[in-house]
């Protein structure tokens, strides 16, 4: 699920409107976002590229449309559209990007409210929200427009769901905090502790906590972050922008996760560490940098080497080792 534009804008109004040549076919634009964004519909977005190495990638791509340096022109393909302009091609893009934001051109949800909800009096509810069943906001909680709130979640005293993430970049000569147009959702049966920030996506994607999933106090998770299921991330985690959690993992008491990383299912994070490359399924990792100190076994005992075997220590399952990947006996 994602947010787009209200209409779909032909990359020739943004051509003359900014100055920067069509090259290849005039499509329609219903939303931006970089080479690494989440969509489910890439070839309707529009995206910028700095060098010849990242206009591959995009050629190789699925994303319909990119702002591009004039000199790069020779390495454009036919089968793709672009908008070459001789000015910094990020700058130009984010410009484009705050000019539809500030003319009301992004999607909004609709409020709605289910039934048996328990919500302070000092809670802050905005428009564009979305609640379910049961669910349990206490004091001072801000929920954001644009969050969709399950069944039965529970979120404890001064937690902000919703703002914009931190993403800093210069537009118009200025330094500037972007707006974010994406959203917060948040699945079933989730409780999210004290003073927690969760911001929401970027250019549309929504940061998303799947069911289950429980969420110690003072915890960061950033702009376009996906959580998975019955997770547990205790308290003074920061996970950065664009990472990938996977199912049942637990991050320690003021861990950080680096920006666009993925943490495999059922992977541990140890107490203080500082994760800089994506984890694998099933790894203990401890240490700043994090380094791998062991593996994990779903029921979060130890698995270790028994007679040229892989076995838990705790509840017995067996592994095989294939490829790198830790594969569960049958």
């Amino acid at each position: 699920m994602e947010l787009g534009m209200y209409n779909k804008i032909p990359l020739s109004e943004i051509s003359s409107r900014f100055q920067a040549h069509l090259l290849g076919k005039d499509r329609l634009i219903s939303k931006f976002g970089t080479l690494s964004s989440i969509t489910n519909v890439p070839e309707l977005q529009l995206s910028f590229v700095l060098n010849k190495k990242y206009l591959e990638d995009f050629n190789n791509s699925s994303i319909g449309a990119c702002i591009v340096h004039k000199s790069l022109e020779e390495h454009c393909t036919k089968n793709k559209s672009y908008l070459l302009t001789s000015e910094n091609p990020e700058h130009l893009f984010y410009t484009v990007f705050m000019h539809y934001y500030e003319n009301g051109n992004f999607e909004n949800l609709n409020t709605k409210q289910g039934s048996n909800n328990i919500i302070a009096s000092s809670a802050i509810i905005h428009n564009s929200v979305v609640i379910g069943n049961e669910c349990k906001i206490m004091d001072n909680v801000v929920v954001l427009p644009n969050t969709i709130i399950g069944d039965r979640v529970t979120i404890k005293p001064n937690t902000v769901i919703g703002g914009d993430g931190f993403q800093v970049k210069n537009i118009n000569g200025r330094r500037k905090v972007l707006p974010h147009v994406g959203g917060v959702r948040i699945m079933d049966d989730v409780e999210i502790g004290s003073s927690v920030c969760i911001d929401k996506g970027l250019f549309g994607e929504f940061t998303t906590i799947h069911n289950e999933t429980k969420i110690d106090n003072l915890v960061q998770i950033a702009h376009s972050v996906v959580i998975g299921k019955a997770c547990t991330i205790t308290a003074g985690s920061s996970i950065a922008g664009t990472v990938t959690i996977g199912n049942n993992v637990w991050l320690g008491v003021n861990c950080s996760i680096n920006h666009l990383l993925s943490i495999g299912d059922f992977s541990l994070i140890g107490t203080g560490s500082v994760v800089i490359k994506s984890v694998s399924p099933h790894k203990k990792v401890f240490g700043s940098p994090a380094k791998t100190i062991g593996l994990i076994c779903k029921c979060r005992g130890d698995i270790v080497s028994n007679e040229n075997q892989l076995v838990c220590n705790k509840c017995g399952t067996h592994y095989l080792l294939i490829e790198n990947q830790l594969i569960e006996s049958k």
